[in-house]
């Protein structure tokens, strides 16, 4: 048994009795409509409520757009009218099926054509190892296996079968004494000479630059807090309290500041700044708190040229309008207000280039809740393509801004119509008008890299480089001082720097360590960044020979 409809619905049918009593018949189906569209309305706002409820609590793992998802909205947007100008969904999959084509294409031209020659399949391992030691057993027929067991006559080796095995050799501590002899004279009993002791590293430590480039390498590369590194070494029998840990990793953060500089100031040259900020705790004493969130500005430059410089504070004066004082070249960052000083010719004139990938993320927001926004996101996917195929092809810079000009230019500008013709139609407050018109109003920065092949859409090669700081301060928490993050923001820098231009962290500080207290010039330390390392030679590995025998299947 169904219960009483409630007071609204009963209001509701009131009202239109009261109407059909009169006969007035139209006006009661126009009442009824009325009130099926304000109840539809109200119904949907809830959907939008519970998806971004579930978006923040639960979160997005990707920003893929699935095709069925994509060809379902279209469908919906073309029964309602609902985009700001007609579109020909079989041509836009025909258009980006040809895009598809041409990469695929470029991509097989680059590694050559495979059709025709001998393929030569080689037992494959299962590994690939780079830098690690090499050594050869030599696994002999034994004597009396070297005659036919039919003739008995003697054979002879037509060859070797290679058989490949990987084995881990723990890492371990040694504990080395210099025993340095003295010398006297025995006749005046003045002179004495003591042989000179072996280099150290930073003054007073007893630590050699293979442990102390382990040590910094684990923190600020691997992510390990110093007290969980100490419960590593006291497993291998070191037992090194964390305090001393932590005051070796102040002396290299000291050591390598000319280093550092020496990045900064190519960074400060670079055709293309690019830069982001993100935050970082660091115990103050001072703080009501005894904690302030302080900020890491990243800097990347032409080469791949990682920087990071800390500030107690997100401040500009402190962060870039300091750093890129008096810059007129380009500057690529999102459109966050502390920026804009450096295109206003308040603390520098140079060039903005906006980020794509910024802007997509508020439509990408949208997706679940407003289905008009997957045109926009198909139509930035098209430019990515184009971007993609430009990879494809390796063009010159030259040429990459002709294919952006002849294949993205046309995409970008229906972008741009759409963002425009959207911001017009849709209420200002609404997320749909704001994110339309964080592309109106940002429009020349964010298609500043159809001007210069040396430009980038967006500036995800700088945000990629804050994740390490995020991965670091999610297991360490927080930075003991002001001083510390600064320390670490440096170390951050050499370690970045080293994973852009491919080089391995540890034999890099190892080998840098050892030569840094010496390097005073410019050219000097310039030698010693990552870009131009070159690991050491080393003594090849002579194997001695095997007494194994062979293995007879």
């Amino acid at each position: 048994m169904t219960g009483a409809p409630g007071p609204p619905l009963a209001q509701i049918r009131e009202s239109a009795q009261a109407l059909l009593a009169q006969g007035k018949v139209e006006e009661t189906w126009e009442f009824f409509l009325a009130a099926l569209d304000a109840v539809l309305g109200k119904n949907r706002e809830l959907e939008l409520l519970v998806l971004k409820l579930r978006r923040e609590r639960i979160g997005r793992h990707t920003e893929r757009l699935d095709a069925r998802q994509i060809a379902l909205l279209f469908d919906t947007l073309l029964a309602q009218g609902g985009l700001p100008e007609p579109i020909d969904p079989e041509a836009e999959a025909r258009e980006d099926a040809a895009l598809d084509r041409e990469i695929a294409e470029a991509e097989q031209a680059a590694t050559g054509p495979s059709r025709g020659r001998r393929k030569t399949r080689k037992a494959e391992p299962g590994w690939r190892t780079t830098g690690v030691e090499h050594q050869v057993h030599v696994i002999e027929v034994p004597a009396e296996g070297q005659t036919c067991p039919t003739c008995q006559h003697p054979m002879g080796c037509i060859g070797v079968d290679v058989t490949r095995r990987l084995t881990y050799v723990p890492g371990h501590f040694v504990e080395e004494e210099a025993h340095r002899q003295k010398w006297a004279c025995g006749r005046c009993k003045d002179a004495v000479v003591t042989a000179p002791a072996p280099p150290q590293v930073l003054p007073r430590c007893a630590a050699d630059a293979s442990l102390l480039a382990h040590v910094v390498v684990s923190k600020f590369a691997d992510h390990t807090p110093l007290h969980r590194l100490h419960r590593i070494y006291a497993r291998s029998g070191a037992d090194i309290p964390v305090s001393t840990l932590a005051d070796w990793v102040a002396g290299v953060g000291a050591l390598v500041e000319p280093l550092v500089e020496r990045v900064a100031a190519r960074v400060r040259e670079a055709y293309v700044v690019r830069t982001d900020a993100t935050g970082l705790k660091v115990l103050d004493p001072r703080s009501p708190d005894h904690i302030e969130m302080g900020s890491i500005w990243a800097y990347i430059g032409d080469d791949r040229d990682v920087l990071f410089r800390y500030t107690p504070t997100g401040e500009g004066a402190t962060g870039p309008w300091t750093f890129l004082a008096g810059r007129t070249g380009y500057v690529q960052a999102d459109a966050a207000t502390v920026f804009d000083r450096l295109f206003t010719g308040q603390a520098a004139r140079a060039v903005e280039v906006g980020c794509l990938a910024h802007a997509r993320r508020k439509l990408v927001a949208l997706e679940d809740m407003d289905c008009r926004v997957a045109y926009p996101l198909k139509l930035i996917a098209r430019v990515y393509r184009v971007e993609h195929l430009a990879d494809a092809r390796g063009l010159t810079p030259d040429d990459r801004v002709a294919l952006r000009r002849q294949r993205a230019a046309p995409v970008l500008e229906r972008l741009h119509r759409w963002c425009g013709l959207t911001r017009a139609q849709e209420p200002p407050s609404t997320d749909l008008a704001k994110a339309a018109g964080y592309f109106v109003n940002h429009w020349t920065a964010l298609s500043r890299f159809l001007e210069d092949g040396r430009l980038d859409p967006d500036n995800n090669l700088c945000e990629s480089q804050l994740r390490d700081i995020a991965l670091g301060r999610r297991n360490y928490l927080f930075c003991g001082s002001h001083d510390a993050a600064r320390r670490a923001a440096a170390l951050y820098s050499l370690m970045r720097t080293c994973a852009q231009s491919g080089v391995p962290p540890l034999p890099y500080l190892t080998d840098v360590l050892a030569q840094l207290p010496t390097a005073r010039t410019p050219s000097e330390l310039d030698a010693l960044l990552p870009h131009r390392w070159s690991p050491p030679a080393s003594t090849p590995v002579t194997p001695a020979p095997s007494t194994e025998q062979a293995i007879t299947h």
